[in-house]
């Protein structure tokens, strides 16, 4: 009886699995594809796949205290997040896979990404400090949105969105 119940137990959750909806995959998928193209559609999900915690500030300095969620939040590589105009000033926090070098913010001075915008590499706010035992690790500088990486200030009412690109 109990090996019955363990053989059901086991199907049914077999049953399931195979009948539930298999995240990130397109319902167009080819199956004509060849292992080059698949290898790409991995390295593409996978960067899209990149996230960043973003606070953001209405000070250029980030000494205004941050802004709540949603207006702070995870930025996703290759999707626009939305916060308030306004916006002069950001930090970089938790990331969920390490900083590729190649990694930047692009900040707009309109919501969904458009209008002009500053770019600044991720890289560039990162400042390493030595820890325990002086093992480093890193703190995130601010980020003056509104300012070209020159420091010019250049979006006059601050950003409004950003896209992060790896």
């Amino acid at each position: 009886m109990l090996v019955k119940n363990i053989l059901l137990s086991l199907g049914l959750y077999a049953i399931v699995g195979l009948s539930s909806p298999t995240p990130e995959v397109s319902v167009e998928a080819s199956v004509d594809s060849n292992a080059v193209e698949a290898n790409t559609t991995a390295n593409i999900l996978t960067e899209r796949a990149t996230g960043v915690w973003l606070d953001v500030y209405k000070s250029g300095s980030c000494d205004s205290g941050w802004e709540d969620q949603p207006k702070s939040g995870w930025v996703w590589a290759g999707q626009c997040k939305n916060f308030d105009s306004f916006t002069y000033g950001a930090r970089a926090g938790k990331n969920d896979q390490g900083w590729p070098a190649s990694c930047t913010f692009k900040f707009w001075e309109n919501a969904d990404c458009h209008g002009h915008a500053t770019v600044h590499h991720i890289s560039d706010s990162i400042k390493w400090k030595k820890g325990y035992m002086g093992i480093p690790y890193p703190t995130y500088q601010c980020i003056a949105t509104a300012n070209k990486q020159s420091g010019e200030f250049y979006l006059g009412n601050g950003a409004a969105s950003v896209l992060m690109t790896c």
